[in-house]
């Protein structure tokens, strides 16, 4: 039973995916808005979900466990630079355009400080809560105000949709996603249990990888469809929201005090730092996706 609920749950991660990325598409160009903007809001904001509700619970727990709400944002944002933007370039090659990348690469590195900031504090409270969840509301209007031109993209007119439904379908996407990341990460739980293997193994490779899932399989979608914006504008919003609105979330509903892992929080800088890198090139080409591929690889060798 459990091998089938793996492989349900690998259908629902890439049909859930591919609703999202198409509907959202469809949905930027009813809206005359720009790819890029749906893949940051709706997308990266939709597949952070996972990482919303683990790093909660987590604290919600008896004990409650902040290494694990606080090594999650940071596991995930090394898994979404380094894997995933690292896989989705090997697919399709990425070009980033500068002002977006002006806007979203300073956004990214002023939350990544913050959090070093926050962890130097030594907790989160109410008051540092409402100040990142400020910060990313701002942000957003920021993208909305400040977006590029919407690009060309091929829609057919035969199958379109309102906005309402195309909203509904990309929304319906989300939650496909979500439900066969969920379904993924716990049979394979069962699984791995089956081959003998560690429950620190298991807690090392699926919590942050788990919760990745879903940007893993949109981002992909989204490069296979040549929509690199999305990808990008996905792994980005992602990141940002992984710590502005769970960090924000979890200083006005549970505060509570943060573990020092500076190790893993370099890392995930110098992942951020070469993203950066790339940006200002204006490009992610294939060769710069397998170093990154190899990158994780050997992180999460340091893991071990």
């Amino acid at each position: 039973m459990v091998y089938f609920m793996f492989c349900l749950g690998l259908v629902l991660l890439v049909c859930g995916g591919e609703m999202l990325v198409k509907n959202g598409i469809k949905l930027a160009h009813k809206l005359h808005i720009s790819p890029l903007l749906i893949g940051i809001v709706l997308m990266g904001c939709g597949t952070s979900l996972p990482e919303i509700s683990t790093s909660l619970s987590s604290l919600y727990s008896t004990p409650p466990m902040p290494g694990l709400a606080f090594g999650n944002i940071i596991g995930s944002n090394i898994s979404n630079i380094l894997l995933i933007l690292g896989l989705s370039a090997i697919i399709s090659p990425m070009h980033i355009g500068h002002a977006g990348f002006r806007r979203d690469g300073l956004f990214l590195i002023m939350s990544v400080a913050l959090m070093g900031l926050v962890m130097m504090f030594g907790r989160t409270d109410p008051v540092i809560g409402v100040f990142f969840i400020l910060m990313i509301l701002g942000y957003f209007w920021i993208c909305y105000a400040k977006e590029p031109e919407p690009e060309n993209i091929h829609i057919d007119k035969k199958n379109e949709h309102s906005i309402l439904i195309l909203g509904g379908l990309a929304i319906g996407g989300i939650a496909i996603t979500l439900y066969g990341a969920d379904l993924l990460v716990s049979s394979a739980s069962g699984v791995a249990r089956a081959f003998g293997v560690s429950e620190s193994v298991i807690g090392l490779t699926l919590v942050a990888i788990g919760t990745s899932l879903p940007e893993l399989t949109v981002s992909t979608v989204a490069a296979i469809h040549k929509h690199s914006s999305v990808a990008y504008g996905n792994i980005i919003g992602s990141n940002i929201a992984n710590i502005l609105l769970i960090v924000g979330t979890i200083g006005i509903v549970h505060p509570t005090y943060i573990p020092q892992m500076w190790n893993t929080f370099w890392i995930m800088m110098a992942a951020t730092v070469a993203l950066l890198i790339c940006g200002g090139y204006g490009k992610i080409p294939r060769w710069v996706g397998a170093i990154f591929l190899c990158a994780y690889v050997i992180y999460i060798a340091f893991l071990f």
